[in-house]
């Protein structure tokens, strides 16, 4: 970890991970940026492939986060898009949809979701908050 900028109003901090001869050729660098007064974060990545690494070909880049599920139960998209979140159990209680991302909630631990279509693919791109 490194510290690319820390002052009052900012703190961005790197991940870097230099490849060595295993998993895809490709030093990546993650930045994670935090402003004064913003309940979420930014985060974006630098991919290098200095010349003589082995050729790479990347379709699709997707940045996913585990979060704790006894601290996260709430997801905000936009301050008008906010919701409760469905829980994992909810997942293996419901009925499997065309494809394996989305599952209709039939039993859901919270029953105002009952019906409602859980999707990873889409959750990936939300904001997810902690409920106060």
């Amino acid at each position: 970890m490194k510290v690319i900028v820390q002052n009052d109003n900012q703190v961005e901090i790197s991940f870097i991970k230099t490849w060595n001869n295993d998993g895809v050729p490709l030093n990546v660098d993650k930045r994670f940026i935090m402003l004064q007064g913003s309940a979420g974060f930014y985060s974006y990545g630098i991919f290098d492939r200095p010349n003589g690494m082995p050729e790479v070909n990347i379709d699709q880049v997707i940045v996913v986060f585990k979060l704790q599920e006894n601290k996260f139960h709430y997801m905000a998209i936009l301050e008008q898009r906010q919701r409760e979140m469905p829980m994992p159990e909810d997942r293996i209680r419901g009925v499997a949809l065309d494809y394996p991302e989305a599952v209709r909630l039939t039993n859901p631990t919270n029953s105002l979701l009952k019906g409602e279509v859980d999707n990873l693919l889409l959750k990936w791109n939300f904001l997810y908050l902690e409920k106060s």
